[in-house]
Parts: C-alpha cells; sequence; structure tokens
C-alpha cells in the first residue's frame, strides 16, 4: 500500500502545556465517560484524521475518587459529533480494550448490559465478549484506520497498491474521503477485516495494560501513540536453566558483590511489532512505561538545537567501550549537533551529582550490584537521588533494571538496562549497537530490539520508561536484504512508532509510502554493493543487524 502526501498545509499543533485535564472517579461510568472525550480535541471529521499532525494530544486524565462525571463545558462543547456510538458492558476490562478503538472513531461510550458494539444510524456491529473481544477490537480499528489512510489521498497521486482492491469491494476512494465518520466506517463494515488485512502492515504498538487506577492516567499517552491495548496475561520462566549459569568466569566486571538480577516473566504477545507491559512483573520482549514516564515526556518536551551526551566509563575492563560509544555519538548523528563528555573514575556524589544534573542521555559503562551503580568509593543507589536530569540513558551493568526504574520515577522519561549479568564483549556489542541506531533516529525500545541481534543473551537486556521515545529527530530507515535465485530482494521501511499514518520516500521510488509499509526491488550484486555503500543505514540479512561501513567486508555477497 502507497500513499502520496504534500506537506498537511494546517497542521495542528501540538502544545502539550495547553492540554486540558479531565479529573474523573474511578468508576466504569467515569472512564466511559473519559473514553467519550479523549477524541473531542480531534475536529477533523474526514479521512485525513489518520495523519498524525491532525491528532492532537488528548486531553490528561487524573483519578480523582471525589470528583464526578461532568466534563468541562469547553471541552464539552467543542467535541465534534460523529454519529458514532460504542455500547460496553460497565467494566475496566472492556473500555481498556475498547479505547483505541473508540478514540480513533470518536465514539460516544455508554455502558449496557448486552453484547459490545458499535452503531450509528444505519448499522449495528458487534463484537464476541472478552477474550475474544480484544482481537477484534484491534482488527477492526486497523482495518479503519489503513483504509482511512488509504482514502484520505487524491487519486492522482496515489499508486495503485491497495486501491484495487476497495474497488472489488465496491468502496469509492473519492466519495469516502471527505465522508462523515458515520458514513465511512458503515461502508468500511460492508468489508470483512480479514479480506483486506493482507495489504496492511503490522501494527507498530500493542500495551498490555492492567485496567487499574495508575494505567487510567496512561490512557491519553497510549491512545497519542495511537497503541493496541490488551489484557495482560504471562507465564512464569524458569532461569536456572539458562546457558549464562555455565559462563560465570566470563561475566563482565569484578564481581565483587550480588548482582541485582530480576525474575522475568514470559507474557503472551500479540501481534505487534513493539510492545509495551503496563502490569505487575517485568517482561522478556517488552519494555516497561508507567505514568511517571509518560509525564517527564510531557513535561521535558524535546532537545534542544545541541544534544548533549556524556559517556560514564566507571569500570576499566571496558577501556574500549567508552571510546567506540563516544565516537559513535559524534559521528552518527545524522547532521545533528552533538556535546560528547567523556567521564571516568566517578565517585559516588560525582556520579550522584552528574545525574541530577540536566542532560539528554548518559551512557553508563561498569558494574552494578544490589547497592547501586559502582563507583570508585562505593555503590550509587539511584532512589537516593533528589531528582533524575538525564532525560535518556543507557546502564550497561549488571542488573541495572532496577537503578534504571529509579531513573525514570525520579523524572528520566526511557532507559536501557540489563535484567542480570551479562558478558563483556557481548556488552560492548550492544552498547555500540544501540548508540548507533539512537543516533539514526531509531526510538529506545526499537533501538534495543535491533541491538539484541547482535548477541545470543538477547533477552538479558530490556527498556524502562517510554521506550517508543526517540532521541534525534532523524528519520529511521532500515534495509532488510534475502538472497533469491536471480539476486537479492531488498526491502526499504520508516517505522511509524511516533508517526503511524505519516509517509516516507524510498530512494527508488517516486511517491510517498505509508510508514511501516515496505519499498521493494530485486537488485543483482553490484546493485546491491551500491545501494548499501550510497546509503548509510542498518542492513540485516539472514537475521543479523549489519552497518554499510563492515557489511562487504562480513558477508560474502556472490
Amino acid at each position: 500500500m502507497r500513499e502520496c502526501t504534500g506537506d498537511m498545509s494546517e497542521s495542528v499543533g501540538r502544545n502539550l502545556a495547553d492540554v486540558p485535564i479531565l479529573d474523573l472517579p474511578d468508576t466504569p461510568e467515569g472512564v466511559a465517560t473519559a473514553l467519550t472525550n479523549l477524541s473531542a480535541l480531534v475536529r477533523e471529521p474526514t479521512a485525513s484524521r489518520s495523519h498524525p499532525d491532525l491528532r492532537p494530544h488528548p486531553p490528561l486524565l487524573r483519578v480523582d475518587p471525589e470528583a464526578d462525571t461532568t466534563v468541562p463545558p469547553t471541552l464539552a462543547a467543542d467535541r465534534p459529533e460523529t454519529g458514532v456510538d460504542f455500547r460496553l458492558p460497565a467494566d475496566r476490562q472492556h473500555l481498556f480494550v475498547a479505547a483505541p478503538l473508540a478514540y480513533y472513531l470518536g465514539a460516544t461510550v455508554t455502558l449496557a448490559d448486552d453484547v459490545p458494539a458499535l452503531e450509528t444510524c444505519g448499522v449495528t456491529h458487534e463484537f464476541s465478549p472478552l477474550p475474544g473481544f480484544q482481537t477484534e477490537v484491534a482488527a477492526l480499528l486497523r482495518h479503519v484506520f489503513y483504509l482511512d489512510c488509504l482514502v484520505r489521498e487524491r487519486p492522482d497521486e496515489v499508486a495503485a497498491c491497495g486501491r484495487e482492491a476497495l474497488a472489488d469491494h465496491g468502496l469509492c476512494p473519492a466519495a469516502l474521503a471527505d465522508a462523515a465518520p458515520a458514513a465511512r466506517l458503515e461502508a468500511y463494515l460492508t468489508v470483512p477485516t480479514e479480506a483486506l488485512a493482507p495489504h496492511w502492515p503490522e501494527w507498530h504498538l500493542a500495551t498490555y495494560a492492567d485496567p487499574g487506577p495508575e494505567t487510567l492516567a496512561c490512557l491519553p499517552y497510549l491512545l497519542d501513540a495511537m497503541s493496541l491495548v490488551y489484557l495482560p496475561e504471562s507465564s512464569d520462566i524458569d532461569a536456572q536453566g539458562l546457558l549464562r549459569r555455565s559462563l560465570d568466569d566470563f561475566f563482565r566486571g569484578p564481581g565483587q558483590g550480588p548482582v541485582a538480577s530480576v525474575d522475568v516473566v514470559d507474557p503472551e504477545l500479540q501481534a505487534g511489532e513493539l510492545h509495551a507491559w503496563l502490569a505487575d512483573g517485568v517482561p522478556v520482549s517488552a519494555f516497561t512505561p508507567s505514568a511517571a514516564a509518560f509525564e517527564n515526556r510531557f513535561r521535558n518536551g524535546s532537545p534542544d538545537d545541541v544534544l548533549d551526551v556524556t559517556v560514564v566509563l566507571n569500570d576499566d575492563a571496558m577501556e574500549g567501550e567508552h571510546e567506540a560509544v563516544a565516537r559513535t555519538y559524534r559521528e552518527r548523528s545524522a547532521g545533528l549537533p552533538v556535546d560528547v563528555t567523556v567521564r571516568e573514575g566517578l565517585s559516588v556524589a560525582e556520579l550522584a551529582d552528574l545525574l541530577e544534573t540536566d542532560h539528554d542521555f548518559l551512557h553508563y559503562i561498569g558494574h552494578c550490584e544490589v547497592g547501586g551503580l559502582q563507583c570508585s568509593d562505593g555503590g550509587l543507589d539511584c532512589e537516593s537521588l533528589a531528582r533524575s536530569g538525564v532525560r535518556t540513558f543507557f546502564l550497561n551493568a549488571c542488573g541495572s533494571y532496577h537503578q534504571g526504574r529509579a531513573l525514570v520515577e525520579g523524572g528520566s522519561v526511557a532507559g536501557a538496562v540489563t535484567l542480570r549479568t551479562v558478558l563483556n564483549r557481548p556488552a560492548a556489542t550492544v552498547g555500540t549497537t544501540f548508540a548507533r541506531l539512537l543516533m539514526c533516529g531509531f526510538g529506545i525500545e526499537r533501538a534495543m530490539q535491533l541491538a539484541r541481534r547482535q548477541i545470543m543473551m538477547s533477552t538479558d537486556y530490556a527498556v524502562v520508561g517510554d521506550g517508543t521515545y526517540a532521541l534525534t529527530g532523524a528519520e529511521p530507515a532500515i534495509v532488510h536484504l534475502h538472497e533469491v535465485e536471480d539476486g537479492y530482494d531488498l526491502t526499504y521501511t520508516v517505522p511509524a512508532d511516533g508517526r503511524v499514518g505519516d509517509g516516507f520516500h524510498a530512494p527508488f521510488e517516486t511517491c510517498r509510502r505509508l510508514r511501516g509499509t515496505t519499498a521493494d526491488r530485486r537488485l543483482g550484486r553490484d546493485a546491491v554493493v551500491d545501494f548499501v555503500t550510497t546509503h548509510q543505514l542498518p542492513v540485516v540479512f539472514d537475521g543479523n543487524l549489519y552497518w554499510p561501513d563492515t557489511f562487504l567486508e562480513e558477508v560474502d555477497i556472490p
């Protein structure tokens, strides 16, 4: 599927300081009122609401047991009437799962005892009860959102991919582009979601949320990111049998004290590229945000014109890593000015002062024990800090998860951590790869997801806080290569993280595509070599991640 878009001439401002706050009680009635009004600021009724510049940040939610369900008059008066009603059972589970679809459709949410259903004046669409409700809501949101993306552009500007399927089902893009929300929904519901599913890219983000009061305050941020919402389910992992038990002699650091390892759980993940876990337990393959992380991002805004990066070496055994990552931050910043400072052998007081001072990114290389991040004169427990001034971080030290969580609760937005003891050489590999991916514009979770491809024990690394946060504004493109009989299939894509519904331009195409989709070409050897050397992009080949400056040395291209 392709989409051609020029610049949005009237993009909605995203000054979060002006976003209203909605007080509500933690009751099903309060949550239903919140869901009805979280879309109040989306004034664009046409299919163009699928573009991120036309979806302002939803109102914030504040749980107050003394509040009633009255909506501020200014918010209620400005809320557009879409003609779409969402009837839901009076329990938080159904309400949380329904939130992304209700938000995007601008639906009025009401509570009823019967089966969940969407209603317009012309159609009633019923859903299964939980647990099937989760996958059905996710499929319909994906269906409606991508159809809006497909029909919103002028026919003479968009390639035909995907539009033939619309015609096959009797849908007219020109007629639907400016139709009212209820009319578009009615038309889209005439097409089974599975009929067009092969045309849509995988959804960018799924969040598994325990529907409690603290998580309720996170909903506006999840909806702004256009995350799907599922109920969390997980099973225990027996860590005793993992390979690391046989590799003790090679673990990084002096190992003078016990490492603060974490007992992880195995989450049941649904379809999605990235996964967030807002529930009990520490999951593998998902980042762990919190209300504090979202609020910190809201409060801190974006980095200044010059990126402030500090690299700390508090472990002599990792002497080479700090030089490599410092060089990466200086040289691979995609044109963004970066001020890199390297500090070595810090004391507890010096590291505390550094962490409490404002910095865009801190890359700590060292050791971590139960008592905290190890310094020249002891350990620093990050819970003892007055505040965390580092916007983002990587604590590349054994068992740094708890220290990373403390930084997020103290003021940081997000950071990469380890869940247990890690090996010296793999730690250095992950550190330098992660640094380079950040400078390429990848969000913290996506950068860690790719960096973990480099090592065997990939589940030792995780992200705490808002993993969708990107340190730079560079467009994070990535190339995949697959060898075929007569050459190589090359796919080029830009992830949708943070800009779902926006487009990108592949180097070998004249038309913009929707983020998350792939531009594909079959190339011979010489063309592959030329493309890889011309474009400084990460390359995934045979499941492994490579960089252009080393790809041709490490991979035999016949």
